[in-house]
């Protein structure tokens, strides 16, 4: 339906508007192929005229059009920015181009460009079109729905997140070092992971909104299948929105097995209230309680309580970073209390951000440090258990289509504690297809 549409504003455009001169025997070609619906054919014959025609209004204008109606909106986008750049006023290609922001699902900035162009005088055919546009996109936003698949290579340095000795000592059983089983011992591995997801949110009236998602993940190691992990998320809350502030309100669980056994689940609750200073800056407070349950260790159960806050910045520009920083702290509290040794208490910042780079590209990248300080002396170390762990992460990713984006990552984790036994480090490089749909 949205494709027809399209059509008919493309359409209405040709007709309506007188188009520039044609400057030669290709975009008068390109002209009459889009005019039979061709578009396939059109973007074939322009495409590869880009690197020697980009900035001609008529050609970028031409090969935005034929993009977008090929299936390829990315590519029309980077072309209508051109026409726009040297042609504000331009409203044919200022429709185009809120066409190839709904295709990306970018619906805010469709709204935008629409609303734009419906607020000028054009023709009753093209106000008509546009204004279908504009109902479609309202009634997406009652409903929204983003649907993920994502399939994952890499390798990992250490899948078990163990210590790289082979032996320790034991402070309680003398002064002896003793060897540690092979599980108990760091290995590495290479590993598929596959994920996917729903997210949704359901507009009650003007205030309030019903939000929620799942997911669920499998992680194959190649060779050590004993680590090998399932994961299913879900949460369901509400939100109340009113001017510049939103509070969310809900509760989550998690299933979390190895080597297709139950582990541990998670159930809880969790909110948040996010204060949007303008469209670039945000800034939010939040909170989570949660039970922790493990299925075969139960003298780890534990309830985990979190409070934190967040702040996001959008510098501004087409390729300008984004930021964002965030801090907290809280406390995991055995639920027997006859080993608080279990407990501990966290404390953790982390930082981040990510940089259009244009074309597609973009980079992105964190750190982040927790400190952790358990409850009492470990019977077989004679210490009072402190890590301190740090993860980095960088990475870059490709947008190929609209619903298509690769993701190529490095992170690292460095766990340093007192108790040898929980002292590791951690690389993982990987490789990600992610579809959205």
């Amino acid at each position: 339906m949205q494709h027809l549409i399209g059509r008919i504003l493309v359409a209405a455009f040709l007709c309506c508007f007188a188009l520039p001169a044609a400057a030669d025997a290709v975009t008068d070609r390109a002209k009459a192929l889009l005019q039979r619906g061709e578009a396939a054919g059109a973007y074939k014959l322009l495409q590869p005229l880009e690197p020697q025609r980009a900035g001609d209004p008529e050609y970028d204008y031409l090969l935005g059009i034929a993009a977008l109606d090929a299936g390829a909106p990315e590519r029309a986008v980077f072309a209508l920015e051109r026409v726009l750049a040297l042609q504000p006023d331009n409203l044919q290609a200022r429709a185009e181009i809120a066409r190839a922001y709904l295709a990306m699902g970018e619906r805010e900035a469709a709204k935008r460009e629409f609303e734009a162009v419906r607020a000028r005088q054009v023709p009753a055919e093209v106000r008509a079109t546009i204004e279908r546009f504009l109902s479609a996109i309202s009634a997406a936003e009652r409903t929204r729905l983003e649907r993920y698949l994502e399939l994952t290579f890499g390798y990992d340095s250490n899948v078990n997140s163990a210590t790289g000795l082979s032996s320790i000592a034991i402070p309680a059983l003398g002064p002896a070092a003793f060897a540690l089983a092979p599980s108990l011992t760091e290995q590495d591995d290479r590993f598929l992971n596959l994920a996917a997801g729903i997210n949704f949110t359901r507009k009650l009236n003007l205030s309030w909104s019903l939000v929620g998602g799942f997911s669920g993940a499998v992680r194959q190691n190649l060779s050590k299948s004993s680590f090998n992990t399932d994961t299913v998320d879900g949460s369901l809350g509400v939100r109340f929105a009113r001017g510049l502030n939103a509070i969310t309100f809900g509760a989550q669980g998690q299933y979390f097995a190895v080597d297709a056994s139950a582990y541990r689940t998670v159930s809880g609750v969790i909110g948040q209230w996010q204060h949007s200073f303008d469209e670039r800056t945000q800034a939010t407070l939040f909170g989570q309680r949660a039970a922790l349950r493990y299925d075969t260790q139960p003298v780890r159960d534990a309830d985990r309580s979190i409070i934190g806050a967040a702040y996001a910045q959008a510098l501004g520009g087409a390729h300008a970073p984004a930021i964002f920083a965030s801090i907290y702290g809280g406390e995991e509290k055995e639920v027997t209390g006859a080993f608080p040794q279990l407990g501990h208490k966290p404390v953790g910042a982390r930082l981040g951000g990510q940089w259009g780079l244009g074309g597609g590209w973009s980079l992105f990248g964190s750190a982040s440090y927790e400190r952790r300080r358990y409850g009492g002396t470990e019977p077989l170390f004679l210490v009072t258990r402190e890590d301190k762990q740090t993860d980095v992460s960088l990475g870059v990713s490709y947008r190929w289509r609209s619903v298509t984006t690769l993701v190529m990552r490095a992170s690292h984790t460095d766990n340093s504690s007192n108790v040898a036994l929980n002292d590791f480090d951690r690389t993982i490089l990987s490789t990600s297809a992610r579809f959205s749909f």
